[in-house]
């Protein structure tokens, strides 16, 4: 999209961390990025839209990191406790935090909501093919949820509580949910 449409996108990733979705207003985006309000009415017809490029901005940036952590020549197992590890964003609370506020922004906007389910359907099923291949013998779907399910409350507990659940400690209980899960009963 070109360099001011991704210092808008990172301004309001910013702001939204900082201050929420109330917080994000096309005034203080402008501000931020170094633009006219008219360049951030453009690419960002509503607040939804700018969720939605925090949202696009953050999951980059996970990617980015997820590549960092992970090759495909690592045996599958390695690769889903590093994919776990990489899902708890205790690395970069952004990603965290600006998941949390789109999260919470789909319990009230449908398109918001839709957006997420893709996500993590395509999430889901990422940890799916991971945990079939680490484990054939595995029920991968019922699996994936499981660990999805674990990973999101751990995601949330490390960006709203890191004094109780810190970022090592919940890759500690990410990393041995995968090790168990992995052993089979």
């Amino acid at each position: 999209m070109g360099e001011s449409y991704e210092r808008m996108a990172d301004a309001v990733l910013r702001a939204l961390v900082a201050d929420g979705f109330e917080g994000v207003s096309v005034r203080r985006v402008a501000a931020s990025a170094g633009v006219s309000i008219g360049a951030v009415q453009h690419h960002f017809p509503t607040k939804d839209a700018m969720l939605g490029a925090a949202m696009d901005l953050a999951a980059d940036r996970f990617r980015a990191r997820l590549a960092e952590r992970i090759s495909p020549d690592m045996p599958a197992a390695e690769q889903l406790a590093e994919l776990a590890a990489a899902l708890i964003s205790a690395d970069d609370r952004d990603v965290s935090v600006t998941w949390l506020l789109r999260l919470a922004r789909a319990a009230v906007d449908e398109p918001t909501a839709a957006r997420h389910r893709a996500d993590w359907l395509a999430l889901e099923d990422l940890l799916r093919r991971t945990i079939a291949a680490a484990a054939p013998d595995l029920d991968d779907r019922a699996a994936a949820v499981e660990l999805l399910a674990l990973l999101d409350g751990l995601a949330c507990s490390v960006a709203v509580e890191p004094d109780r659940v810190g970022g090592a400690y919940a890759e500690s209980i990410a990393r041995n949910h995968v090790a168990r899960l992995l052993a089979g009963p």
